[in-house]
């Protein structure tokens, strides 16, 4: 299922029932956390509006002032790279170097904040284990500015996945609902980047 072809009242619905409609200081807790693993300067939690598919990152680990460039809280549909998590068949996209493929080269975030490398998962949620697969609602990544090795992506791929489901794990204890071991997800599209396991 793709993280815009649910009803608009039913995305909001879920995302309220999460508490993923807002900023959340334990949610910035979490982002810092694989950030610190990753060594990496950020690293978000990233929601897709249902309604115009803008990014909010609801939580957020980013380095305030120095030489590193400011990150707000929103983020255009067509900026970065979790927007192409959706094509990825609910699998991870990992970049370690966004130079390697041109369509990841030319992404606005290498020139307005230099960045180099990318890992993220699908967040995939659902009011019931019971209902069949869940919707995409967002991402977990980090990013940074250093370029990683090739050799380095599958220890990427590893650790934003497993930090995504610590998160969902947390997300559905938080709404009081038992949490899954992970939730299926309907195959979206083909494409062309690295592709890694859910």
């Amino acid at each position: 299922m793709t993280h815009t072809t649910r009803p608009l009242k039913e995305r909001f619905e879920l995302l309220r029932t999460f508490g993923l409609d807002r900023v959340d200081p334990r949610l910035d807790e979490m982002a810092a956390a694989l950030a610190d693993e990753a060594g990496m300067p950020y690293a978000m939690i990233n929601i897709f509006h249902p309604a115009t598919g803008g990014q909010h990152f609801v939580g957020l680990a980013a380095p305030r002032g120095g030489r590193w460039p400011t990150v707000q809280r929103t983020m255009a549909p067509d900026w970065g790279y979790c927007p192409e998590v959706p094509k990825k068949n609910g699998r991870a996209l990992i970049l370690p170097d966004v130079y390697e493929m041109a369509r990841f080269a030319g992404n606005p975030v290498v020139d307005a904040l230099g960045i180099r490398t990318y890992a993220g998962a699908p967040i995939v949620l659902s009011h019931s284990t019971e209902s069949g697969a869940g919707v995409m609602v967002g991402t977990v990544c980090f990013v940074g500015t250093t370029p990683q090795p090739d050799e380095a992506g599958q220890a990427m791929a590893e650790l934003v996945k497993r930090h995504r489901d610590e998160i969902t794990r947390d997300l559905f204890q938080h709404a009081g609902l038992h949490p899954p071991e992970l939730l299926p997800h309907r195959p979206i599209t083909t494409s062309t980047a690295q592709e890694e396991g859910t």
